[in-house]
């Protein structure tokens, strides 16, 4: 499991964000992934990008755009019309979506989840 030093190390563009702070969403990353044994050799290196993600989603919110759906293809004003990019996207999938850390540890969940495939 990914450490407060290792994630500071790998993500610099943290290095303001408090290490009790880092250490939480650690810790809630690791409690909405499943067994470290099922992800092999790819458990500190998902967990850290979804700590990552999760980070980036809580720093969202501080700032005050807590409504984060991903990159919006379509903006109308008059009437209110917004439609985002990812058409048809399972839900669990949305949220990991809308940031490179949560792109980078779905490409991690896929391998362990559908295997390593070539084209």
């Amino acid at each position: 499991m990914a450490d407060v030093a290792s994630f500071h190390l790998r993500f610099p563009e943290f290095s303001d964000a408090a290490d009790a702070r880092v250490q939480m969403f650690l810790d809630d990353a690791a409690l909405l992934m499943e067994s470290p044994d099922k992800w092999l050799d790819f458990y500190d290196t998902a967990h850290a990008y979804f700590a990552a993600h999760l980070l980036s989603i809580g720093d969202a919110s501080l700032t005050g755009d807590a409504g984060i759906t991903g990159p919006i293809r379509k903006q109308e004003v008059d009437d209110v019309m917004i439609e985002t990019a990812f058409a048809d996207v399972h839900p669990s999938m949305d949220e990991l979506l809308t940031t490179t850390y949560g792109k980078r540890y779905w490409q991690y969940r896929r391998i362990i989840t559908v295997g390593i495939y070539g084209v």
